[in-house]
């Protein structure tokens, strides 16, 4: 069985000059994986006739099946239809369903048809045609050489429900005809992505069909476990059963879990609550905690201590250690997370200080963070030196703050 090429192409100016993202296609790159059809290559170019109709017939001659978004709109610029006709060497045609459908749609709406709506309606000869009823641009499926394309509206709304309801559907067929695949993506925290490599260097079933890819999100890293071939499922398996014993309590998650269901499922197991208290994270670790649906079960609440004075007077931080220590250290840490706890009346609080910069404060550096966690059988700290910018600082204590929790939770 050969692998069924599947090329994606995005047009549109604004893809190209930064105005917009283009959000489609990793969403739908996703959803093939899941049906063990992964994308091979993609492409954005610009509403140019010559260069689209380059592209769609370069596809057409390398690619099985290219899906192709935007440019099916009522302007002057819209011209993907026009180049798919091109392309395929046939004319282009009226299509009387479209127009009704888009004339009915616009009439709900209040509005009038206008006269260039009519370009929406012309498809390529020899297209079949999708109707769109979250939009007024149809899609439709045109053979170009011995290539399947896909021509779907840009506009994400209506891209991701046609593709959920009709691309995916018909392509989920060409899973049984190619090489079995099967994926896993570990998720790390607090491991280089460098040292995460060495961990998985010779991991078993590199020389079976098993590939290994990496990727930063920071501040976590990734590893995507990739096995192709009859035994797929079997090397998959083998393999990431090892990949988890070599990196431990630093891989948090598996594929979609995040680390923020990877906190709260340890504190579910426990049957724990938790209070935070924060001072340069702003309320960023209980955020980020809360992303979780249902994390009313655990989390209680939290404090944002920015001063000195606060820290005193709302959180109830001793003024002499203050005055000895800093706002930003260890000692400070500690007894934030220990005054949390027993404030909000948690089984377990955590609670961060430090500098995200732009300036110090004379006794460390930017970038230096305290993080502590009360539990009931006492208190821990530690200190941190991250780099960056204010934002990343920022991001990698929240974690740091968090982390520190997950890992107490699993092995007490």
């Amino acid at each position: 069985m050969s692998e069924v090429r599947i090329e994606l192409i995005a047009t549109g100016d604004e893809l190209l000059n930064g105005s917009v993202v283009d959000t489609n296609s990793p969403w739908l790159m996703g959803q093939l994986e899941g049906l063990g059809l992964p994308v091979w290559r993609k492409t954005m170019v610009r509403d140019d006739r010559p260069v689209l109709v380059e592209t769609l017939r370069a596809a057409a001659s390398r690619s099985d099946v290219i899906v192709v978004s935007g440019g099916l709109g009522p302007t002057s610029d819209d011209v993907t239809a026009e180049c798919a006709a091109e392309a395929a060497q046939v004319g282009l045609r009226f299509d009387d369903g479209v127009y009704a459908a888009l004339e009915a749609r616009m009439r709900a709406r209040g509005l009038s048809v206008s006269p260039n709506n009519r370009r929406q309606a012309m498809v390529p000869e020899g297209a079949q045609v999708i109707p769109n009823r979250h939009g007024t641009a149809p899609m439709f499926e045109l053979r170009i050489q011995q290539a399947r394309f896909f021509f779907l509206p840009g506009v994400p709304r209506e891209y991701l429900a046609l593709a959920a309801e009709e691309l995916l559907p018909r392509l989920s067929g060409l899973a049984s005809a190619a090489p079995q695949r099967r994926t896993r993506l570990l998720r790390c925290y607090g491991l280089a992505e460098s040292a995460l490599d060495q961990k998985l260097a010779q991991l078993p079933g590199l020389q079976s069909g098993l590939s290994i890819a990496y990727r930063t999100t920071l501040p976590e890293n990734h590893a995507k476990l990739t096995a192709t071939g009859p035994d797929a499922e079997s090397v998959l398996s083998v393999a990431v059963a090892e990949a988890r014993r070599r990196l431990g309590l630093d891989c948090f998650a598996e594929d979609g879990a995040t680390f923020s269901e990877a906190v709260g499922q340890a504190l579910l197991r426990k049957g724990a609550s938790l209070a935070l208290a924060e001072s340069l994270t702003a309320g960023r670790a209980a955020a980020l905690l809360a992303e979780t649906p249902g994390s009313s079960r655990y989390l209680l609440g939290g404090v944002v201590v920015y001063s000195e004075t606060l820290k005193r007077e709302l959180l109830g931080v001793p003024a002499e250690l203050l005055a000895e220590h800093g706002a930003v250290s260890l000692q400070v840490a500690e007894s934030m997370a220990t005054q949390a706890r027993g404030r909000l009346r948690s089984d377990y609080a955590v609670a961060c200080t430090g500098l995200a910069g732009p300036e110090g404060d004379g006794r460390h550096p930017v970038g230096t963070v305290m993080t502590a966690l009360a539990t009931p059988s006492g208190v821990t700290s530690r200190r941190h030196l991250f780099t960056g910018d204010r934002e990343r600082i920022r991001e990698y204590a929240a974690y740091a703050t968090l982390d520190a929790l997950r890992r107490s939770l699993l092995t007490s």
